[in-house]
């Protein structure tokens, strides 16, 4: 078997686009993870502000990720969405450096506007490629490699500022290395990443997939499936699952000197790689039959952590009285405070990772089509970066931080209401039986066709 007969699996090519997710958001979350962008303490008002154009637009992008999807096709999708990240850091440091606004102003929108389009072609990858027994896999992959490529960032970034005790910014070093990473990964897209036709099962069989369709008929179909009933439900989970990292970001930048912060970050970006490998021996048990019983032990888990993660922190803030601490007198991890937000840091690294992955392994499980999977993809883009947008407008306008913690608890209660709902009455045992009923390529499309004539 020839290279790029291997590099044409489904396995192959959900892991090329992890390492696109270490390349670009995995070294992206490692500097956002410092708060204020990596930069000053003083940073982070136009950090906030940044970061909140960036997701609004990505929000609205991610609104039409499946359309983008199912009409460029992948290797498209990825390319254009590798292009806004180096922009993005060149942006913070060119601020951090002169103090000028534009540049990261326009990276946060460059960025916003390309980052849906790889984000959605991520999550359309791991739904539509794997088998039902390797679902949770496919999504851990993903997370796992993003999260060693923050991990390997937020290392980067510690190693090189172990010993700074003041509240200053990043190097130049760490911002040239991070902008080499993102650069590589266009041309990583370029070279491997293939037409969904051309993937190739172990079997030689090939995956299930539709033909080209009609840009408005996605529009139609995207807006159809974002009102149905299980998907409005899980809204609330969508929304709350990525929200955590611009709180924990935020309170990092804010009250840590940047060696506190770097290590902060490190043991948020580590846990993320953990504890996807441990979600998989529950969403992929073959000792629980039951794919129901299996996504309802996962949420159950990672529900009680994140709803520990906000009481945490909230208590943390509450007993420190660190609302208000002044910029300049900032924590080291020398001082007594450090150790409950060390502690805070690995519960809402878990979450961010876990609880996301329960809330990707639901959604992937109410449908075996793989255009309404792109579909589902694109919508999941859409509500988590929309509640990343309102957590940076929260912490721009200096909402107090219990405050903030108290609507991500809010977020996490109703989705894990939600995501049990849709496990209970929107999910099948297995879906199998579908699947070995699945229609051939030829016959999806031509299915396809005859649903845009009666549209």
């Amino acid at each position: 078997m020839g290279f790029r007969s291997y590099v044409a699996r489904p396995f192959s090519q959900n892991f090329v686009v992890g390492i696109l997710l270490f390349c670009l958001p995995g070294i992206y979350t490692a500097l956002t993870g410092l708060g204020a962008g990596g930069g000053h303490p003083s940073s982070a008002d136009i950090a906030n502000k940044t970061n909140a154009i960036l997701y609004g637009l990505f929000s609205l992008v991610g609104f039409f990720g499946g359309t983008l999807v199912n009409v460029l096709r992948p290797k498209i999708c990825l390319m254009i969405g590798s292009l806004g990240y180096p922009l993005y850091v060149g942006g913070l440091w060119y601020y951090d450096r002169t103090g000028h606004s534009w540049f990261p102003l326009f990276g946060g929108a460059v960025l916003g506007l390309t980052g849906g389009f790889l984000w959605s072609t991520a999550a359309f990858v791991q739904f539509a490629y794997a088998h039902e027994k390797d679902k949770a896999l496919y999504i851990s992959i993903q997370w796992m490699l993003r999260s060693f490529g923050a991990m390997v960032g937020s290392s980067i970034s510690l190693s090189l500022n172990i010993h700074e005790t003041h509240p200053v910014g990043v190097s130049d070093s760490v911002y040239i290395v991070f902008i080499i990473l993102h650069a590589s990964a266009f041309f990583i897209a370029m070279a491997f990443i293939v037409h969904p036709k051309d993937v190739v099962q172990k079997d030689g069989s090939h995956i299930v997939v539709s033909r080209d369709t009609k840009v408005w008929y996605e529009v139609k179909e995207t807006v159809k499936l974002m009102t149905t009933r299980k998907y409005l439900i899980m809204a609330p989970a969508q929304l709350g699952c990525e929200m955590g990292l611009a709180l924990v970001s935020s309170v990092n930048g804010r009250y840590f000197n940047l060696r506190t912060r770097s290590v902060n970050n490190f043991t948020y970006q580590t846990i993320q790689i953990v504890m996807p490998g441990l979600l998989i021996c529950i969403l992929d048990s073959r000792f629980i039959k039951s794919r129901r019983h299996r996504g309802l032990l996962g949420i159950a888990i990672m529900g009680i952590i994140a709803i520990a993660g906000c009481v945490g922190l909230m208590s943390w803030l509450k007993v420190n009285n660190v609302e208000e601490r002044p910029v300049s007198a900032s924590f080291d991890w020398k001082d007594g405070e450090f150790g409950g937000m060390l502690a805070c840091f690995l519960l809402f690294g878990a979450t961010y990772a876990g609880y996301q992955m329960c809330t990707e392994y639901t959604l992937s499980s109410t449908t075996v089509d793989p255009a309404k999977l792109a579909r589902v993809a694109g919508m999941f883009k859409f509500y988590s970066t929309f509640g990343m947008m309102v957590s940076f407008i929260l912490a721009g306008e200096r909402v107090p931080f219990i405050g903030q913690a108290s609507l991500q608890l809010s977020f996490f209660v109703l989705g894990i209401i939600g995501v049990v709902w849709v496990l209970l009455f929107h999910v099948a045992d297995t879906d199998y039986p579908a699947q070995e009923g699945l229609p051939g390529p030829e016959d999806v499309g031509k299915d396809l066709k005859e649903e845009e004539r009666s549209v």
